[in-house]
């Protein structure tokens, strides 16, 4: 199968490469001078060019596209709109465009979507993101559902290890910091669904085998806190749990409102008989891929 990666050198980008390559044609998109992740051919393109683009789909003739590229930075997307809606909304619909009725589009989408919703389910009609970065995403999945006839929007938290050197993801924030030995704090009352990049990867391919289509949320079926992950992740690499301390997202002021609990409704994919593993079985799949 021909894949398409968009954010190639992104945390869950190279993951799927690396996942896919043994047993795929991987070809994959980043806007940097030098590729990371492992690939039959890569390209360096601003996803903003449909001209470049539509070429490189021409060329390419994927089977499947996984767009994971976009603006994630919460606060950099409350602070600038239209860059989060050029990225977020605008590339989406060029590279649904150019999927068509031909390839099967995945469009990795958040869990910041639900907002102050309660209903946390693939069926709830009435979403209610708080933020610019909610907002974008969801007019993307929108633009995915809408112009890509064979389209997946995942729903989802991931962590994992950054490929590319000046980037670090929470996980690894935390990870690097109680290995030295320092003290941190996380919130005890901010709850979500996380799921490791790989465990993801292998839980689009499933999906993409039985023909699904639509909206689905992938995370871990036992939500936890920021705190509780933070002490799971210690207990995993035999860190020191007790460098870990209680705090709340109230006392943070944020630049981009934020909801509390974003805790994924993954009773969908599990009736089709797809197993998501919990934040916990995650986590030791995240030791067992730490690079070298």
């Amino acid at each position: 199968m021909k894949i398409l990666v968009t954010g190639a050198n992104g945390m869950l980008g190279s993951s799927l490469c690396g996942l896919y390559q043994s047993e795929h044609e991987i070809y994959a998109l980043h806007r940097d001078t030098v590729c990371y992740a492992p690939s039959k051919a890569n390209y360096s393109v601003d996803l903003n060019n449909e001209v470049k683009l539509g070429e490189i789909f021409d060329q390419v003739q994927p089977d499947l596209v996984i767009h994971t590229a976009g603006a994630t930075n919460v606060d950099q997307c409350e602070k600038m709109p239209a860059f989060a809606y050029e990225n977020n909304v605008s590339v989406t619909e060029s590279i649904a465009r150019l999927c068509n009725n031909v390839s099967t589009l995945i469009y990795i989408s958040t869990d910041q979507v639900y907002g102050e919703n309660p209903n946390h389910s693939e069926e709830s009609n009435s979403l209610l993101p708080i933020n610019e970065y909610g907002k974008t995403k969801y007019l993307g999945e929108n633009s995915a559902l809408k112009h890509a006839l064979k389209s997946i929007v995942i729903r989802t938290n991931i962590f994992g290890w950054n490929i590319k050197p000046d980037r670090i993801s929470s996980a690894e924030w935390i990870y690097h910091t109680l290995k030295d030995g320092n003290e941190i704090t996380l919130f005890d009352d901010y709850y979500f669904s996380p799921i490791s990049s790989e465990n993801l990867g292998a839980v689009i391919l499933q999906l993409v085998q039985i023909d699904f289509c639509g909206i689905i949320n992938i995370g871990s079926p036992t939500s936890c806190s920021k705190y509780e992950f933070g002490i799971s992740l210690a207990e995993t690499f035999r860190f020191n749990s007790e460098l870990i301390s209680k705090g709340s997202i109230s006392d943070y002021n944020f630049f981009a409102p934020r909801v509390n609990n974003l805790n994924l409704n993954t009773a969908k994919i599990a009736g089709l008989g797809i197993h998501l593993p919990d934040y916990k079985s995650s986590l030791k799949n995240f030791k067992k891929t730490k690079p070298d």
